[in-house]
């Protein structure tokens, strides 16, 4: 679980594989009653820091001049998953790869800087955000948002996704991994069951985007110019989610930290490849759009 991965699928190797699969249309949901009072968030989500990766939790300021050639030694660390709370005195997640158990401390070989890997306090979802109005259908993109990610989210989720592959445990994986962010943690192959089987990720909002990205049915593409300019991470595709209005794609969130309020507003996505460094504003993108079965 908390290995780095080493030879990351793409995201069009994951795409295949899936078609491959030969799935079905995705099941028709029974719609969900109308509300008699506004969709609202109740609690902050997360409800303290938590992890958005899984790593090892650390206090920032202790990693400092850590590398491969100069490796500092820290005691009383841990690893944790996605989206576990942090242990107190940390503030960053330093990725699994860099750093290794010695016995009687953790010898680290990389920094962070404080909040790196980390969501804080209602950082997806705020107290008060309403998500969708009384008298209205929530959609399936309003409600997944509500559930606020974890067990709730992945059935609602799973109902949705189409026979022939589920959500879960990967327990003998083909692709351990996906060169995109933010769902890099994301596995396909087979479950325990044989049946094959996707791992989407632990953060609520990767889970999500992923879920879109790969399983969804398609909610077509539009032309769009950006609104503002979007940097991107060369080596990875980056899945950033985006507002479009009057045909100006405004980016809600950086790619390594999506937020789940965000998605609930935005119209879709743009897929920045692994060769670029982004877009500037004004430049012309296509916009991936939720489909109608998520928003409709």
């Amino acid at each position: 679980m908390f290995s780095r991965k080493s030879g990351l699928a793409t995201l069009v190797e994951a795409r295949a594989w899936i078609a491959a699969l030969g799935l079905g249309a995705a099941p028709a949901l029974a719609p969900a009653p109308a509300l008699g009072a506004d969709l609202v968030v109740q609690a902050p989500v997360p409800p303290s820091p938590s992890a958005r990766r899984a790593g090892w939790a650390v206090p920032a300021e202790a990693t400092l001049g850590a590398s491969p050639y100069g490796p500092v030694p820290l005691a009383g660390i841990r690893l944790i998953q996605a989206g576990a709370a942090l242990p107190e005195g940390t503030d960053a997640i330093l990725p699994p790869d860099q750093a290794s158990d010695q016995g009687r401390w953790i010898e680290l070989t990389g920094s962070v800087a404080a909040g790196d890997g980390v969501a804080a306090a209602g950082e997806h979802l705020a107290p008060g955000q309403v998500l969708a109005r009384a008298g209205t259908v929530p959609s399936l993109l309003a409600r997944a948002v509500a559930t606020g990610g974890g067990e709730a989210m992945l059935a609602l989720l799973a109902a949705a996704t189409p026979p022939g592959i589920g959500l879960g445990p990967v327990a003998r994986p083909t692709i351990s991994g996906l060169g995109a962010r933010p769902i890099e943690d994301t596995s396909l192959g087979e479950g325990e069951d044989g049946r094959p089987t996707i791992a989407l990720p632990d953060d609520p909002a990767a889970r999500l985007l992923g879920w879109c990205a790969l399983l969804a049915p398609p909610g077509g593409e539009v032309s769009a110019v950006m609104g503002r300019k979007l940097a991107s991470a060369v080596g990875l595709t980056d899945l950033v989610p985006v507002r479009l209005s009057g045909g100006i794609a405004t980016p809600l969130a950086a790619a390594d930290s999506p937020r789940l309020g965000a998605l609930a507003i935005a119209a879709g996505w743009i897929e920045v490849p692994p060769d670029s460094e982004g877009h500037a504003e004004g430049g012309a993108v296509t916009l991936h759009l939720f489909p109608p079965l998520l928003i409709g």
